[in-house]
């Protein structure tokens, strides 16, 4: 069947073949390496930008306190040696509030009673990203590699005494 088409004033009308509807397609044939084909041209698109590698946002950070993703690294750290048994809990006293304090001693100890370790006794912090939403305070969000299983961490960080304090904490 011929179709007849009508081109533009000037422009001669291209006929292009349909790529194939069955498998193999073009892009899995292995007749030799995939080259450019005549028609094929890149995208009109720009390359994205990099993203920044630390993700901040809000009011700058008071002197004096240190990056507080590290300071939660370091604190994830030592809860995960707290949850092995390698460190006592009252060791991370000055870093957590005292309801943090107690909730993850709960948690630990229930664990104890249960026979079990808690999830947290073997594992390693992935990643830690941190935002800082108001003077004071930053809030993080970390993954957590637990055996064969990624977990995710949030804690929220405020400024006490000229130091940072674990108010919250979520473990997922």
């Amino acid at each position: 069947m011929t179709a007849l088409l009508a081109a533009p004033a000037g422009r001669p009308v291209v006929i292009r073949p349909a790529p194939r509807r069955e498998p193999p397609f073009d892009d899995e044939l292995t007749d030799g390496p995939s080259l450019p084909r005549p028609y094929d041209q890149r995208l009109p698109f720009d390359e994205p930008p990099a993203p920044p590698r630390v993700w901040r946002s809000g009011p700058p950070r008071p002197t004096g306190l240190p990056d507080p993703a590290r300071w939660g690294r370091r604190l994830l750290v030592g809860m995960i040696e707290t949850a092995g048994g390698r460190r006592p809990l009252h060791q991370l006293a000055a870093m957590l509030s005292p309801s943090v304090s107690r909730g993850i001693g709960a948690d630990f100890e229930r664990a104890a009673q249960l026979g079990t370790h808690h999830w947290l006794h073997r594992a390693t912090v992935r990643s830690v990203r941190v935002s800082e939403p108001a003077h004071g305070v930053a809030e993080l969000c970390a993954t957590v590699d637990a055996g064969p299983r990624v977990r995710a961490v949030a804690l929220r960080l405020e400024e006490r005494h000229g130091r940072w304090c674990c108010t919250r904490l979520q473990l997922g």
